[in-house]
């Protein structure tokens, strides 16, 4: 699955997200980070829509698994964030590129705390993604370790019967 997770990325579309790095069954990945080609977007915050495609796409890759492989019921499981970074090159002789930050744990806690075969976004990409014509249900707060109780929304929006498609 991480392969074709890196498989997505090579595709011209997803070419403004940067893979981060894998930490066991986590996959970390942002956008943004090369503000030469915000500044080519069209809209100031397009390469969050990019990134938002880019986490459906890995629930629909995964879905794809789990039909062609028998006896696989793989569930994912998506935290969403946006907000300023610091980003560098750590190490001295085994050399690391990594993000760090309020708005990565929060990213991270957005995860930890969510829903199976959803994505869940804090409330200020909520108010950025429902412009963009996204719907998501309103989950509720959850407490998020170091920022107490966030308001969190989930994708995709429930159906009227309840059942996420």
């Amino acid at each position: 699955l991480i392969g074709d997770f890196d498989e997505l990325l090579s595709k011209p579309h997803y070419s403004s997200i940067e893979k981060i790095k894998t930490i066991g069954a986590t996959y970390m990945a942002a956008s943004g980070l090369n503000t030469s080609q915000c500044q080519d977007n069209n809209h100031p915050h397009g390469h969050l829509q990019t990134l938002f495609e880019f986490a459906k796409e890995m629930m629909r890759v995964v879905d794809d698994f789990n039909n062609n492989m028998l006896w696989f019921n793989f569930k994912l499981r998506i935290g969403f964030n946006h907000g300023p970074l610091t980003a560098g090159v750590i190490g001295t002789t085994k050399l690391l590129y990594d993000i760090w930050g309020d708005t990565v744990n929060i990213a991270s806690r957005m995860d930890t705390t969510g829903v199976e075969c959803r994505i869940q976004v804090s409330e200020e990409s909520y108010r950025i993604l429902s412009k963009m014509g996204y719907d998501f249900d309103y989950r509720g707060t959850v407490n998020v370790k170091g920022k107490g109780q966030m308001k969190t929304y989930l994708y995709p929006k429930c159906m009227d019967n309840g059942i996420v498609p």
